[in-house]
């Protein structure tokens, strides 16, 4: 058998391999489970509406609440605090410690900073505590909930792909997966590829984790009960999770379908090249031949 004929069998027996690999997963319960969770997560997330409607009382006061600049002693505050941390800055000196006169101006400009600081954290903290009143009277299941968890998811998701992009960024300019010396432009385009999905893949799944926190967070600011929380968080991380999920398979099914397009072209070829140099060898080997006669 000559180097021809192994290299046209060695191809077929790649490509007959790969016919038995399954790119999609077998139908079963499994999967119908998987496809009603995901088609939920996409619905509640783009097209889900409020299930609550607040009353007209409630929904003023959240208006006048939110939507309210802080009080005229929450501005005097911070404007307190600002000046003490100026005033801060102007002595505090490299080596205060043992430089008069700065030895002694800089303990009392820290503690007259610390008081306009404590001033002002109580002001911001009664602020906040007006706007989760407010939250509290409209409720997480009306319209203003589910616009503000969707707001969040959709900040968390922006963050995660501008970190996929930062992340391929330095990768290109550290050349993280650089060509080698010996190795193919297919196999460096393929392992690029690879680079950049991962990418992809750690920073969207550490906005679903981010989204995560910041949803507990709303939670406790529109001071639900134990039982509706634990509803409100299952459903808004299945909506997070479906389009993240969404992102991410289609990104790998995507790649997969290509590089299956590609091994079955070039097996192909192969055959292609296998059948001609038969064919030139069959003839070669059947072509009359002519004895010397001296």
């Amino acid at each position: 058998m000559d180097d021809r004929e192994y290299a046209l069998q060695r191809q077929r027996r790649g490509g007959n391999a790969l016919s038995n690999v399954r790119f999609f997963p077998k139908p079963g319960p499994k999967l119908y489970m998987a496809g009603v969770w995901w088609a939920f997560g996409l619905y509640a997330l783009f097209l889900a509406k409020a299930p609550f409607t607040p009353s007209l009382e409630a929904e003023q006061f959240y208006s006048e609440s939110i939507f309210s600049d802080i009080s005229a002693d929450a501005r005097e505050a911070e404007q307190m605090y600002v000046a003490a941390s100026r005033r801060l800055d102007a002595v505090h000196v490299f080596g205060w410690r043992w430089r008069p006169p700065y030895d002694q101006q800089v303990p009392l400009r820290k503690e007259e900073l610390a008081h306009a600081q404590a001033r002002y954290d109580a002001a911001v903290r009664e602020h906040n505590a007006l706007r989760s009143e407010a939250k509290a009277a409209v409720g997480i299941w009306s319209q203003y909930g589910v616009d503000e968890v969707r707001e969040r998811f959709w900040k968390a998701y922006q963050s995660g792909k501008d970190f996929a992009k930062r992340m391929t960024f330095w990768d290109v300019m550290f050349g993280v997966g650089g060509r080698g010396r010996d190795e193919e432009l297919a196999a460096t385009v393929i392992r690029w590829l690879g680079q950049i999905m991962m990418n992809f893949t750690v920073g969207l799944i550490s906005a679903l984790f981010t989204f995560m926190f910041s949803l507990v967070s709303m939670l406790w600011e529109y001071k639900v009960s134990y039982l509706s929380g634990i509803l409100f968080f299952g459903v808004a991380m299945t909506g997070a999770s479906a389009m993240v999920a969404t992102f991410i398979g289609g990104m790998y099914a995507t790649a997969a379908g290509g590089l299956y397009m590609a091994i079955q072209a070039s097996n192909n070829n192969a055959r292609l090249e296998g059948g001609r140099g038969a064919r030139r060898q069959h003839v070669r080997y059947n072509a009359p031949r002519y004895d010397h006669v001296d």
